[in-house]
């Protein structure tokens, strides 16, 4: 059995992600309870009083910071204080040499916070688990983290370039929605992400005989490397529940990651969630209709906090249809 619940995160262009499941597992008579990420610090007092209302507990066994930006951490501050956190995963840049680096004092300030309330401190390097095995994190390395920040430090000191108010518009444009999906052309990931996103911590979990992928907000490298020891442990099946990385961005997948993920088309066979705000041009047409060819509807968190379950108990209040994808036209515009 697992519920998870995807909390609506952000306002305007901002999105975020905020997630909370609870799982049984054999030869534990208490379900497990999890948090990944906790978005803005708002969000955070939503989860707060959502895990014992629905829950019924205070009680979180393992929380998990995929990375140090503000709409994937914020909030966690909260959810330590007011909840009883046995166990925190979180990257710590100081711990490598990288006080520097601005995720580095948000992330020694939760870490901070959860050991003064008697939570374990664990950094989510690959092979890193527990909780009956249910529990793996695939990526990142040890390495791989480190060379992230390293790039991170260099992005840093390198001068921004300066752009006309043109240069950095966003295009905006209306969605058309089609009958079915448009011929499908293999793209790349026009240019990748940033070594932030990167290091995020790629979490596999496994209820039920169910694999469920969070990515947080990695690219193609981080992915790749994360499916490659998935591969190497024979943990890898197609996952039933994606969160999509960087709310479906077109910079953090390209076709051929997502046939590595998700399959060659099939019928319908899982959920491939987008964490996107109200206004986010997220996500990528190109990516969303990718996902959907292979047996997978997008829902959106868009305005939107629903539960997905697995034979989990009924909730009343919680029947209400959740916004899913159809096909999206895909443009030029869909390569920036």
């Amino acid at each position: 059995m697992y519920e998870i619940d995807f909390f609506a995160v952000g306002e305007g262009e901002r999105s975020g992600d905020a997630i909370t499941l609870r799982y049984t597992i054999p030869g534990q008579d208490e379900p497990i309870v999890g948090v990944i990420d906790a978005g803005f610090a708002p969000n955070g007092e939503i989860i707060a009083e959502h895990i014992p209302t629905y829950y019924g507990t205070s009680r979180v066994d393992w929380c998990l910071s995929t990375h140090p930006d503000g709409d994937h951490i914020n909030g966690m501050g909260v959810v330590v204080r007011e909840l009883d956190v046995r166990n925190l995963l979180i990257h710590r840049p100081s711990l490598h040499g990288y006080g520097a680096n601005s995720g580095a004092k948000p992330a020694e300030e939760l870490a901070k916070l959860a050991k003064d309330k008697g939570t374990g401190v664990f950094e989510p390097f690959t092979g890193i688990g527990g909780f009956g095995e249910s529990v793996l994190i695939a990526g990142p390395t040890q390495e791989f983290y480190r060379k992230m920040l390293a790039e991170q430090a260099e992005t840093t000191k390198a001068a921004a370039p300066k752009v006309s108010l043109a240069e950095t518009a966003v295009v905006k444009r209306a969605r058309r929605f089609l009958e079915k999906f448009p011929v499908e052309i293999p793209f790349g990931d026009a240019g990748g992400t940033n070594p932030r996103n990167n290091s995020s911590a790629i979490l596999s979990l496994v209820v039920d005989d169910r694999h469920l992928l969070f990515f947080g907000d990695a690219g193609v490298p981080a992915i790749n490397a994360a499916m490659d020891y998935l591969d190497a442990r024979s943990r890898f099946k197609c996952p039933r529940v994606v969160v999509l990385p960087h709310h479906g961005s077109r910079r953090n997948l390209d076709i051929a990651t997502i046939k590595r993920v998700f399959g060659e088309p099939s019928s319908p066979y899982g959920t491939a969630v987008a964490s996107v705000s109200a206004e986010s041009d997220n996500p990528s047409p190109r990516v969303a209709n990718a996902v959907g060819r292979r047996g997978y509807e997008v829902p959106l968190t868009r305005r939107q906090t629903f539960r997905h379950p697995h034979e989990a108990p009924p909730r009343p209040g919680w029947n209400a249809p959740v916004t899913v994808l159809p096909p999206l036209e895909e443009t030029d515009l869909d390569e920036d």
